[in-house]
This record gives structure tokens, sequence and C-alpha cells, in this order.
């Protein structure tokens, strides 16, 4: 309900706020178990503190990642480090500064939105820019090319973002669950009181030390951390052997069929292969607690089908002669089983999600393009909330993307890198797959990062006069697809703003503010670096998947001369685009209706990870964990906050070891005492049969 105010003169005011009962909630379950239903238009938000303390964190993760660069191993600051580095930092300035109001949630998550900013520069700087940039530190080019390239880079996606909100932030459907973790952190540090099934529960239980753990939402939450810190020193410095446990295999070594089958590097049949590692179970593929259901079911009913019914049988069959390597193993020059069926799944992707957006989503889409206000959002709580607040035109964020744009055309065409129209090209490549990608990683929290759209640029670029050049190759990547996963990255932090109630002016500010911020000290940082002749070893990561591997350095083409065999994926793209239809005829039926919770984008993009950066193992690992949560605690009771800070909890006790390991050991060159535990084929599998 909202309040009724009137003038003086009888005419209506536009409320400053609404006021909800306790049971109005939102639309989906998991919204309604983390989202506060109420709003302060007046609880400060963009504030002098709040500005310094995002600059701090700004200016502080630029340096600490990029020093990371050049180490023998890099680290991290996650955000829910951020989230917990800040509370204490902000209520520090309240006892010290004079006159100053307490600390609020919503100053804390503009901090948060700001260095957020930093988090997805590092993120896309490890799988796409890396690579790019070192190629062209071999020209000793001038700062100014250096500077306006990622600067160009940093808000190409930003004025994208800001267009795409009808579409990936505004709708009640759309619901980002990788910002639940945060959502639920912010809200036991802010918020200390508890609803009323949570009242219920309590009186319904004697106050044992159980009870109280539970309850206390903070005490739980840092219990786990300390847990966590504590056992992933094993995992990750003392027992290395524990990232890839593959303890069927060890039953007979030398059995072969044996390893391929059940290892971790295999296709961990009957969960013949583990991973006992979070950081590694969740460093690409994300939290297994924050996903829907329907999800879950989905990617397990593909990991059946796919890994454990079509790959065997293409191995078995011979196809292409994938029995005379490991079944599955890491990069190989030449096709294993598994690299051939997730390139294909890679393809499929592709021309499924589109399909799968016109069919699931076009009627919604075409209304979206017309909606200009968050007003005609319908009756989501959210958007009610949030359409109190100044608004920001496109015209706005269409400026930001035009300034941007010719900043990247100029500086590449001049410093000879890329001429303009290439850039362009690649801009319009990337922003393509936005819409569709969003759709799925908006409504599963599936992959922000994408080996599909990245297969794509560099197909297309196969296709281009570009010959041998490593300039224009690299370039044309970076641009296209920096430009889809940072958009992506932006909206998601848009809607994480759109649940704390931060204002669209403020959220603009914070972005735009953090972004300029993190892209000048980054690549000033770096620069430096570079002059000293650091650099770093590491490349992109998705270079170091096999097919992304064969496509950078195999200029004869992919599908041509003696690639030809590689036609035969290109059905792949025409089975993307009939898989999903199926599904959407049938599920016009009553009886068959659960038949539209069938996902094939999702299902293709999760496979599409595998062998290379993700293993079999990991992949089966992240489904039992999922599975277990679902079927014991399960996320729709009154402890369903519980589960989110759980993973957030879980993100940082990994967090923290690894940045200790990493500085104080690793960079030192300080190794753990040879033993079982961290033997040589430890390092990729426990098993050392699955990778030969």
């Amino acid at each position: 309900m909202t309040k009724v105010n009137l003038e003086k003169d009888g005419q209506y005011k536009p409320p400053t706020s609404y006021d909800y009962i306790e049971a109005e909630v939102a639309q989906f379950e998991e919204v309604g178990g983390i989202c506060s239903n109420k709003d302060d238009v007046n609880e400060p938000c963009c504030t002098v503190r709040s500005v310094v303390l995002g600059l701090i964190f700004v200016i502080g993760m630029s340096f600490f990642h990029q020093w990371g660069a050049v180490q023998v191993a890099g680290s991290f600051i996650s955000s829910i480090l951020v989230i917990v580095l800040v509370f204490p930092l902000g209520h520090l300035w309240t006892l010290i500064v004079p006159k100053a109001k307490p600390f609020t949630a919503k100053e804390h998550g503009f901090v948060l939105v700001m260095a957020n900013t930093a988090w997805m520069y590092y993120s896309v700087f490890t799988y796409a820019t890396l690579t790019t940039l070192k190629v062209l530190e071999r020209d000793n080019l001038s700062f100014p090319y250096y500077f306006f390239f990622v600067l160009a880079l940093q808000f190409l996606g930003f004025g994208l973002a800001g267009v795409l909100r009808r579409f990936l932030v505004w709708p009640a459907d759309v619901i980002w669950p990788q910002n639940f973790p945060l959502m639920a952190l912010l809200r036991s540090l802010h918020d200390r009181k508890i609803n009323a099934s949570e009242r219920i529960q309590n009186s319904s239980q004697t106050r044992s030390w159980r009870s109280h753990f539970a309850h206390n939402r903070l005490l739980y939450f840092f219990a786990i951390v300390g847990v966590v810190f504590i056992y992933e020193w094993l995992p990750l410095y003392i027992m290395p052997i524990l990232r890839h446990f593959s303890w069927m295999c060890m039953i007979s070594p030398e059995n072969n069929a044996l390893a391929q089958l059940t290892a971790v590097r295999g296709l961990a049949v009957a969960g013949g292969g583990l991973t006992l590692d979070w950081y590694e179970v969740t460093q690409y593929l994300g939290s297994p607690l924050i996903l829907p259901s329907w999800a879950i079911f989905n990617i397990a009913f593909g990991f059946i089908l796919i890994v454990w019914i079509v790959i065997p049988i293409v191995y078995g069959a011979n196809v292409r002669d994938v029995r005379s390597k490991p079944i599955g193993g890491v990069v190989s020059r030449n096709f294993t089983a598994v690299s051939l069926v997730t390139a294909f799944t890679s393809f499929a992707c592709v021309s499924a999600v589109f399909m799968h957006a016109i069919l699931f989503n076009g009627i919604d889409i075409w209304k979206q393009l017309r909606t200009k206000k968050l007003g005609n959002m319908g009756n989501d709580m959210h958007a009610r909330l949030i359409s109190l607040y100044p608004p920001v035109p496109d015209w706005c964020y269409l400026e930001v993307c035009a300034a941007a744009l010719i900043i990247a055309c100029v500086t590449c065409d001049h410093a000879g890198w890329l001429n303009w129209y290439w850039v362009l090209l690649s801009i319009f490549i990337g922003a393509v797959f936005v819409l569709p990608f969003g759709l799925v990683s908006s409504i599963t929290g599936q992959l922000l990062h994408n080996l599909s759209v990245y297969y794509i640029c560099i197909l297309t670029i196969q296709s281009l006069p570009f010959g041998t050049s490593a300039r224009k190759i690299y370039t044309f990547i970076a641009l296209s697809y920096v430009v889809f996963v940072q958009t992506l990255a932006l909206t998601q932090d848009m809607k994480l703003a759109h649940y704390l109630k931060i204002g669209p002016r403020p959220l603009f500010a914070a972005q735009c503010l953090g972004g300029f911020v993190c892209s000048t000290f980054s690549i000033g940082i770096r620069y430096m670096y570079v002059r000293k002749g650091q650099v770093g070893t590491n490349w992109s990561l998705f270079n170091n998947t096999q097919l992304g591997w064969n496509l950078l350095n195999d200029y004869v083409g992919f599908f041509s001369g003696k690639n030809s065999a590689n036609q035969s994926l290109l059905w792949a793209f025409v089975a993307g685009a009939i898989l999903p239809i199926p599904g959407w005829y049938l599920s016009r039926w009553p009886k068959l209706s659960w038949m539209k919770s069938i996902h094939w984008p999702l299902i293709l993009i999760t496979i599409g990870w595998l062998p290379a950066i993700v293993s079999g193992g990991a992949l089966f690992t992240w489904l039992v964990i999922a599975f277990t949560v679902y079927f014991t605690y399960g996320k729709y009771t009154w402890s369903q906050r519980h589960i989110y800070l759980t993973s957030g909890a879980l993100d940082l006790g990994v967090n923290l070891t690894l940045i200790i390991v990493n500085i104080a050991l690793n960079n030192q060159k300080v190794a753990f005492p040879h033993w079982w535990g961290n033997g040589a084929d430890g390092a990729a599998d426990s098993c050392a049969k699955a990778l030969n």
C-alpha cells in the first residue's frame, strides 16, 4: 500500500516513499527472501564518506591486482571481501569525523558499486585483455595510446549497459542471483531485525546454543569463514592433490579404462573423481548455492546427457581418432573426445541462445523496447520503489558510449593497431551478443564470461584480411569480447543498486567515477611495470583452451585447408537453433508447461567449459553440492538468507587464504615439503593415466 498525501488544496502529492506490510514481497521467492521490501528515500547514499571510501578501494584494488599480475601467483580482492573491509571503516569515520551521521547501507552499497569497477577490470583483464596488452607492449607504445585504448574499453560497455537497462535491469524476472550473497551480507550487517517467520521459529524453539548460532547471522557467517580459511590451506598449499582427487583411479592406477571413466580429468563417472576445493569448484562456474533449482536440474541433465552418454559414444566410435588421446585431458593441439564434443556445444550455444530469446522472451523484449520509464514496468515492488528517484536519461549513456567509440576508433587507427572500420565491426559483434546471453546470465546466475562468444570473435578474425598480424588479431578480440562482458558486469551492478535502492543518478556517478579512476590507475601502474621490464608470464585465460589455442595459432582457417574436417562442426549452429523449438512448442499445452523450464543455452554454455578450464570432476562436485543443499536445507524457507550467507562466507574464506598463501609463500617461492599429497601428478590430476 502507498501513503496518500494531499496538499492543502486537496490535490494529490506524489509519495516520497512506499510503505509495505511485511507480507508483501517480490514476485520471486529468492528476491523476497534477500531484498528489503521497504525504502527510505532520505537515507544518505552519495556522501563525502562513501565517495572517499570508494576511491580508496578503487585505487587500492587497482594497484593490488596490477602488482599481482607481475608476481609468480596473483591474488585478488573480491566483492565480498570489500563489504567486510568497508563496514568497520565506515563506522570508524563516524567516530572520528565530527557530526558525522551513522554509516548507512546505501553508502555501503555505493562504495561496493565503485569498488566493483576495479573487480570487473581485473576479471576482464585476466580473461581477455591481458594477451592484447602484452602484444601491444612489444611495440614500445607511448602512454597516451595505452591510456586511451584502455579507457575506451572501460566505457564502451558502460554506455551500452545503460541503454539495455529496460531489458536486463528493470524487469522483475531478471533477478541476477550473483548479487544475492552480497545482498545477504549487507543486510546482515546493517539490518539486525528479524522477520515474522523467524520470530515464529524462535518462539517455537528453546533458545539453545544451536538456535542462537543459527539466528545470529554474523556469528554464523564469520564462523564459516574461519572454518573455510583453515581448511583451504590443504588444497591451496599443503595437499594440492585434493583439487583433482581421482580416488577411484587409485584402486588400480594402471587401469586405463578406469582412469578415463572416473578421473577428475576424465568423466568423473559415479563420483570417482572429486574436487575438494571450493576455489577450484567455483572459480569459473560460480557458486552452486545461488542458482534457482530449475537451473541446477538443467545443468545436471546436460552433464548426464553430454558427458556421461554422448562423449563415451564419440570416444568408443573413435571419431577423428580420439581414442589415441585421453578422453578429456588438458590442452592439446588435437581434439580429445571431450574437447571435440564441447567445441560442438560451444558453437551450438550461439544459435540456441538467439532462438531461445526469440521464442521465450520475444514478446517481453518487444514490450520492453517501448518502455521509457521504470513506472511502466508493471506491479514490481522494486521497480516502484526505485521509480521515486530522478532517472538518468538514455542520452547520457549514449553520449558516454559515443565518446568511447570515437576514442577507440581514433586511438586504434592512429596507432596502426586496427583500422577504424574494423573497430566498428568488432564492437558491433560484441554488442549483438549482450542481450541474449545477458538474459541467460541474469536469470540463472551463470557465466558472465563466455567461451562461445570468444570463439565467434576468433572465427570472425579468420575471415578478415588480418593475416598473421598479432596486433590486429588481439586488438579485435579485446574490443569485441570486452564490450560484451563488461556490459553484462556493469548491468549486474545496476541490478545490485536497484535492489539496494541506490538512485539512478548516484549509480551513474559511482560507475563513471569508479571506471575512470580504475582505468587511469590500472594502466598507469602496469605501464610503470612494463617500463621496468616486469610484465609477468601469464596470458589470457581463454588462450589456454584447446579450441582457443588452435584458432589463434592456425592461420590456415578453422574450416578450410588441412582443417576442412572441422566443417562438420558447422552443423552445431543448425542443431543449436533447433533444440529450443520442441520445448517451446510443447509447453503451450497445460500438461506440458513444465517443458518451458528446459533451457538449452544454459546446458550448452556450462558444458562448453570442459575440459581445459573446468574438469569433469569439478562440474560433478559442483552438482553434488548444489543438490545436497537443495534436498536438505532448500532455499525456500525462513533460512533462505543463510544459504546465501554460506555462499559468501565460503568465497571470503577462500579469498583470504589465497591472498596469504600467494603473497607470503608462493611469491616467495616457499614450497611445502614434498610428500604424497603434493606430488607432481597432483597438479593436473592425481591419476596419471587420465592425462596420457
